[in-house]
């Protein structure tokens, strides 16, 4: 075994002889793009407008390329996924193309220059938007400026839900700047496309039928030397109800058929009571569907609702009809004067082919039962006489009900059940 001083010597021998050698050779030299991208940001500030004369304003041009819109009716939210873009000058971002190797264009990242703060006003305060743009923008010669990053914005939308299912909601987004005035950030449109739909899908349930764009001045009274612009977008979209109208249109049209059916039936068979009191309780059913669906908070009351409640009051009025009707075929004492005279002003008069009669086989029956319970108090044709009176005011008032309950459903049916516009 060698000693260590020796094999030290043997080490450095070698390393001397470049046995274990490792060169690294850096010759890296900047091109003309990359010294023109260090010359501009040299002495360059991203905090600060891009005007020499701080009395210059900063012209930015903004449009909207839709891609996706999500609207939430039930927490009364839209949500607008988009590719904005926006085009301002920077007065320290520009070249004589010829002395920089004849580029004309360069792209920087957002974050090393100044980038223009556009806020959405309406926005949601539970979901988190920062004003920041982070993109790789493009910029000119001149010191033209073009970003166009992907962005989500999240809006307030008050619903209008009169019409539903067959609503159109319209909803307003405003922009602008949050601290700068008008004066110091002029925010307009693009002159040609200020919104661009040619990517552009619908969200689930609804269909965009329309955007448009309007410039707000900002003018008010407490800055009178300034103003405060701002951008609005206004969609109109359009509810996709062919679901909807399955869950909510028909069912009201079986509920109509039910307690008008409930009145064509006689009273002595519990059917007709247990028929209308079966389409009492499908309102509550369908209350309870159309809770799901409907905003619990919304001041707009959809007029479908207005329709449950009125036909619940018309089927809890068919419902005592036939208590009431059960009661006077049970009666055994002879009718009023008044009301015999009804009996006989509508049998012989026109009325007498409205009102329909009940079919009851067992009509004879009672009458002839009734005449043995009142046997020697009353002469024979006294006896049929309180039954067929009875009997006849029962129909009258059967079919007035009938008659005004069909009107109040056709009046019901015009004005509270939606139509698709």
């Amino acid at each position: 075994m060698l000693p260590t001083s020796v094999a030290f010597v043997i080490l450095s021998g070698l390393i001397q002889n470049n046995v274990w050698a490792c060169t690294v050779i850096n010759d890296y030299q900047l091109h003309d793009e990359a010294k023109l991208h260090d010359d501009l940001l040299s002495n360059y500030k991203s905090e600060f407008r891009p005007v020499k004369d701080h009395k210059t304003t900063v012209t930015v041009k903004v449009r909207f390329a839709l891609k996706y819109i999500s609207f939430d009716s039930l927490e009364e939210t839209i949500t607008l996924h988009s590719w904005l873009a926006i085009t301002w000058k920077d007065e320290f971002l520009h070249w004589t193309p010829s002395d920089c190797g004849d580029i004309k264009e360069i792209q920087m990242e957002s974050h090393e220059i100044w980038t223009p703060r556009l806020s959405l006003f309406n926005a949601d305060p539970t979901a988190y938007q920062s004003d920041t743009i982070y993109s790789t923008c493009l910029v000119n010669s001149d010191g033209t400026v073009t970003c166009v990053p992907h962005l989500s914005h999240t809006g307030i939308c008050r619903t209008q839900l009169r019409n539903w299912p067959y609503d159109v909601q319209v909803c307003s987004l405003f922009f602008g700047a949050w601290m700068h005035t008008g004066e110091q950030i002029n925010f307009t449109f693009y002159k040609t496309k200020p919104v661009v739909l040619d990517d552009y899908q619908n969200g689930p349930g609804w269909k965009l039928l329309n955007v448009s764009n309007e410039r707000l001045p900002g003018y008010y009274g407490c800055c009178p030397n300034s103003t405060y612009p701002m951008l609005k977008y206004t969609f109109r979209m359009e509810r996709e109800a062919a679901g909807p109208a399955a869950i909510v249109i028909i069912p009201s049209i079986v509920i109509i058929l039910l307690t008008l059916s409930s009145l064509l039936l006689d009273i002595k068979d519990n059917t007709r009571l247990c028929l209308a009191c079966f389409s009492l309780f499908s309102h509550f059913i369908f209350l309870t569907e159309i809770g799901y669906d409907i905003p619990k908070h919304s001041a707009d009351t959809p007029i479908i609702l207005l329709f449950i409640r009125d036909s619940m009051i018309i089927t809890l009025t068919a419902i005592l009809e036939t208590l009431f009707l059960m009661y006077l075929r049970s009666r055994t004492v002879p009718a009023y004067t008044w009301v015999v005279s009804l009996n006989r002003l509508v049998s012989n008069g026109p009325g007498k082919y409205v009102v329909f009669t009940e079919f009851d086989p067992s009509d004879v029956t009672d009458r002839k039962s009734l005449s043995e319970d009142i046997a020697g108090t009353v002469a024979n044709e006294d006896r049929n006489r309180v039954t067929s009176d009875w009997i006849q005011f029962a129909n009258i008032l059967n079919t007035c009900i009938f008659i005004i309950s069909f009107i109040v459903y056709l009046i019901l049916v015009c004005v509270y059940i939606p139509k698709d516009s």
